[in-house]
């Protein structure tokens, strides 16, 4: 996957030339120069000659040394390989966390599946066109294996990207298409227009007690509770409580105001997070004026209840 994955971020590069960061170059840098490293090190250790320079080596025939070698060298390239992987499999989440932040590459991603994709290996699941006659160049680097470092707020950044519990991509979708009937936000749309509409979906479990979002913190993701119950608090005050089948979050995406309230999980809750994909209005006015219509609906409606209870 390492070659695909390499190549993925050529064709990302040539077709939105703000797409490497920074640290992604720097990842990228440090991950190439480790497996370059790794591969070199067969030519690089010649075992007769290591044996002649061996203090003790009365103590020990060549024969006995070359098997002792051999499998401390390959336990040690086992522990490399493992390292290797961990990197690219970050690297993995990184390229497509940045590529789904891309009006440019959102769509061409799009032209290929209706799903959100988390990673090289489910992008090429769903399509069976070859980029590597198109991107396949040689990524050089003159970095030195593990000689980069990294900040704490750059390991927190890809720590973060990794999935929390999350299943089958296409599974999720269709569980959330599946509730449309409860989400105001989708009434009287097609399955294959929510399905375009919508990205980062994800599972996601969450502890008793445990916070699902802030107050006053800025966000984009729209949650439907699955399971369990949660309260919603301002202050120290429980201002209301929220059920399965219930969906909050779906209005800071759309006034791009701060969250109005924290939620709490009260039980053992599992929800699915979302967001919508407002990028690709200009593609589809048709469909974002019916879900921009039912969000108008809804708005009114909750005002209408909030000065109900003011009276």
């Amino acid at each position: 996957m390492k070659d695909k994955i390499f190549n993925i971020i050529n064709l990302f590069s040539v077709m939105d030339e703000n797409f490497k960061t920074e640290l992604m170059k720097k990842f990228l840098n440090d991950t190439v120069s480790l497996i370059n490293y790794f591969y070199d090190v067969e030519i690089k250790y010649n075992i007769e000659k290591i044996y002649n320079e061996f203090e003790n080596k009365k103590d020990i025939k060549f024969e006995e040394f070359n098997k002792a070698f051999s499998k401390v060298l390959k336990e040690e390239k086992l522990r490399a390989v493992k390292i290797m992987n961990t990197k690219l499999y970050y690297l993995d989440l990184y390229i497509w966390h940045e590529a789904m932040r891309s009006k440019i590459l959102t769509k061409f991603i799009k032209n290929f599946t209706t799903s959100n994709i988390f990673g090289t290996k489910e992008f090429l699941r769903h399509t069976n066109k070859k980029f590597d006659t198109i991107c396949n160049f040689k990524i050089q680097t003159d970095t030195k294996p593990l000689d980069i470092s990294y900040t704490k707020l750059e390991i927190g950044e890809l720590k973060s990207l990794e999935p929390k519990d999350e299943i089958e991509c296409d599974e999720i979708i269709q569980r959330l298409v599946d509730s449309k009937k409860n989400i105001k936000f989708f009434k009287d749309m097609r399955d294959e227009d929510i399905k375009h509409i919508i990205k980062d979906v994800k599972f996601i479990r969450y502890k008793p007690h445990e916070i699902i979002l802030n107050l006053n913190e800025e966000g984009d993701e729209i949650f439907f509770i699955l399971s369990g119950t949660c309260r919603a608090i301002i202050g120290a005050k429980v201002v209301g409580e929220l059920k399965e089948n219930q969906i909050f979050g779906e209005f800071s995406p759309i006034t791009k105001e701060k969250r109005s309230a924290t939620v709490r999980a009260n039980t053992k809750v599992e929800v699915i997070s979302f967001k919508l994909a407002l990028e690709l209005y200009e593609e589809d006015p048709y469909v974002f004026t019916h879900l921009y219509k039912n969000i108008i609906g809804e708005l009114i409606a909750k005002i209408n209840a909030k000065n109900l209870n003011k009276l």
